[in-house]
């Protein structure tokens, strides 16, 4: 097999393309991997182009005897293929690898190629619905494939056609099983089949050689044991050995395959989880793959970087969310020892019109048996939030009809989902993976930060034997933002960093928890986001979108995950200080960290902990802050002012005419969300037909009030709005009482008896 890239120069246009403008149309000039929304899909407003876009090409394909195919790694989300005047066929979904045999369609010399990529919103092509942005384009690698009459299968859904399974492995041995499938588009052959595994060295530990007769297609199955085997131990040792496939013909090599695997054994109990026998504590984050300006178009220089910093941070697994990443940053995570969580984009809301879960089935399997090969990963997602609406749509079955999919698919891995944080903590869909997840806000979108504690214990008693982990938690941080008193909503540096020590302290003393994933590593894009001053982005990583920020809160979390010695100064970028008595914090793993201000030492503090504080008063002007610890040192320069800084401030939006606007109360799926799913109501029970003033007279029914619609409380619109009901201001002005948010109101409030 030759691979070549066929990335490069491209011509693009957003018109429409028939065979009678082709010529005139005004193509512009582009470098794939492209995408059209770099910069219109983060910019805010919700309005960036979604559509049908054309891309061009004339290549010359070299004399050939045997087969040529062409790849796309990656093109969003529907596309057509064209080759020379002739439609090859089409591919749903924007995230995984597809080919077309090209051999026959291709003329000597020149070649045209047409490439639709459409990232227009289909009812039946997942995403459907989700918080980030949908980009269009060829934004991963394209190549020509050039094999032999005799190969490896390449149309398997984009898989290499090899599969290595790990069907026992243990301290002592490791067996594994080596599938081939083998393709020959000419007449019978004799052919070799040779099978070496090599250490890291590329010494050989296990050979096979076979003679095989092929007619058309052949699946060959090889068993291998290895003795005394070399584990892969996540970042600790991520030992990787080079399972090497040849196929020869007439003594002649044709085609070959090279697979580094990572040989590991693991379980999940009620309780914990455990690689290679030992229990591991899964300190996670997640990853978006966009980047400012660039959109998905990554390159693999921008994928290094991000697993450089994951690898900084400390974090030993990851959840690559929301959908099939590229093969490239699987790769990274074999060879990192990162536990991986890969998914499909099976996302926050079921289709209205394909009620079997057609695309979301053939996502899955491409998913699975491309990424069948990676030892990293552990766990195959099957769906998150998708209850976001309700169950509707066949949601349930179509979720059990992925679990089972992927469990025949690959028998040797679990499945998993992220549950939306409002999914009851009881209910049949909980149980139809073999894991499970929950996505939880406490402290921002709702409640506060405590209140995840109750929760963790009321979950534990209602399921004592269902593993569960923290599939997404987090909290907006815009560096621009400061205060010396962090509440929820100011969207400040500092509570972001409060926020994330007090929920990952709930979530370390809670002995039942297999693994947490911060939501998220980078910030990222959602350009229908208008939130804290900031358009167009979600701003809950721990690094900034253009990855030249680490916030606090990422230090925080290397000081918890990571051996190596760490002293960090918080609030360096809140520099003019109206307040005088300021608390400093610092973020260590070292046990001691003394504080100097203006040359003084102010204070030595020793702790178990990370994190260190201590009081001091800062002088008129600039004051110098330094902390020590060891032989490491961190400081900066504060400077006092008589007001505060307004720019450290979140804008004031403009206030509604009328009604407060509920919706910055609760989360983005309740504005962004259309249901369809009916609002029950027992009158035994207290429902969104009862007013404000009477449903707040009730202990149960007033918690309900208090952890969605907060501003109710306040002393005005309570005056306004106590004799209202719920579906009342939902009728008065939908965008501040989402229909969503109504729903799930009154479905807390049905628990509440009169």
């Amino acid at each position: 097999m030759n691979k070549i890239k066929l990335n490069g120069k491209w011509m693009f246009t957003k018109e429409q393309v028939t065979k009678e403008n082709f010529k005139s149309i005004q193509w512009e000039e582009v470098s794939i991997p492209h995408t059209w929304n770099g910069l219109d899909g983060q910019d805010g407003g919700n309005d960036y182009y979604r559509g049908l876009c054309w891309y061009t090409k004339s290549f010359i394909v070299e004399p050939h005897e045997g087969r040529v195919f062409i790849e796309f790694e990656g093109v969003n989300s529907v596309s057509t293929i064209i080759l020379n005047g002739i439609t090859l066929g089409s591919h749903k979904g924007g995230y995984s690898t597809f080919r077309f045999d090209i051999t026959d369609h291709l003329n000597e010399g020149e070649n045209s190629l047409l490439v639709g990529a459409d990232n227009k919103h289909y009812s039946d092509v997942f995403p459907l619905l989700a918080d980030f942005t949908f980009y269009g384009g060829i934004y991963r690698d394209v190549h020509l494939i050039y094999t032999d009459d005799l190969s490896f299968d390449l149309t398997d859904d984009g898989t290499s056609g090899i599969y290595i399974s790990q069907t026992d492995i243990t301290n002592e041995h490791a067996t594994f099983e080596v599938k081939s499938l083998i393709k020959n588009y000419n007449s019978i052959v004799n052919a070799t089949l040779q099978i070496n595994l090599e250490d890291d060295k590329g010494n050989s530990v296990l050979e096979n050689i076979k003679q095989i007769t092929i007619e058309n297609n052949l699946t060959d199955i090889e068993m291998f044991t290895l003795n005394s085997p070399h584990l892969w131990n996540s970042i600790e040792d991520p030992y990787l050995y080079i399972i090497k496939i040849k196929l020869f013909k007439n003594d002649i090599l044709v085609d070959s395959r090279s697979i580094k695997t990572g040989f590991r054994f693991f379980e999940f109990d009620n309780t914990n989880f455990k690689l290679n026998g030992k229990i591991m504590t899964l300190n996670g984050v997640c990853r978006h793959q966009d980047r400012w300006k660039v959109g998905n178009a990554l390159t693999k220089e921008m994928h290094d970087e991000d697993m450089m910093l994951i690898k900084d941070i400390g974090a030993n697994s990851l959840r690559l969310a929301h959908y099939q990443q590229a093969d490239y940053f699987y790769d990274l995570c074999d060879k990192e020892g990162m536990v991986t969580w890969a998914e499909i984009p099976y996302i926050t809301i079921p289709s209205k019109t394909d009620h079997n879960g057609t695309n979301a089935l053939s996502q899955m399997t491409e998913l699975v048996k491309q990424n069948y090969n990676h030892s990293s990963i552990f766990m195959w997602g099957v769906q998150n939030e998708t209850t976001a609406a309700g169950k509707r749509d066949n949601l349930e079955n179509i979720v059990q009809k992925l679990h089972d999919l992927a469990k025949k698919l690959d028998p040797h891995r679990l499945t998993t989902q992220a549950q939306i944080a409002s999914q009851p903590k009881k209910d049949s869909m909980n149980e139809i993976t073999d894991l499970l997840g929950f996505n939880q806000y406490f402290g921002w979108y709702f409640g506060k930060v405590q209140d995840l504690k109750e929760w963790l214990k009321a979950y534990r008693i209602e399921n004592p034997n269902l593993p569960l982990c923290l599939s997404e938690y987090g909290v907006e941080g815009i560096i621009k933002y400061h205060t010396d008193d962090p509440k929820t909503k100011d969207y400040s540096e500092e509570y972001h960093a409060i926020w994330h020590e007090e929920t990952y302290k709930i979530l370390t003393e809670t002995d039942f928890i297999w693994g947490t994933y911060v939501w998220n590593m980078f910030s990222f894009a959602a350009d229908f986001r208008d939130e804290g001053g900031v358009k167009g982005l979600n701003n809950k990583g721990l690094i900034t979108i253009d990855r030249k920020t680490k916030k606090d809160a990422f230090y925080y979390y290397k000081a918890k995950w990571t051996k190596e010695p760490l002293l960090h100064l918080n609030s360096k970028r809140f520099v003019e200080r109206h307040n005088k008595e300021i608390v400093l914090k610092a973020y260590s793993n070292l046990g001691e960290v003394s504080f100097f201000l203006n040359g003084k030492l102010m204070d030595i503090v020793h702790s178990d902990d990370v994190i260190f504080t201590t009081k001091v008063t800062l002088e008129e002007g600039e004051n110098k802050v330094v902390v020590t610890s060891h032989n490491l040192i961190d400081e900066t320069t504060f400077v006092t002012v008589n007001e505060m800084n307004p720019n450290y401030k979140v804008p004031t939006k403009e206030k509604r005419k009328g009604l407060i606007a509920l919706l910055e109360e609760h989360n983005w799926i309740d504005s962004q969300v259309e249901t369809d799913e009916p609002i029950i109501i027992d009158n035994k029970y207290f429902s969104s037909n009862d007013t404000i003033g009477v449903l707040i007279k009730h202990k149960g029914s007033e918690a309900v009030l208090r952890k969605y619609l907060k501003p109710l409380f306040e002393p005005d619109m309570f005056k306004k709005l106590k004799d209202w009901t719920v579906m009342e201001i939902h009728e008065k002005d939908s965008s501040a009482m989402p229909l969503g948010l109504v729903v799930k109101v009154n479905k807390e409030l049905q628990n509440h008896k009169k």
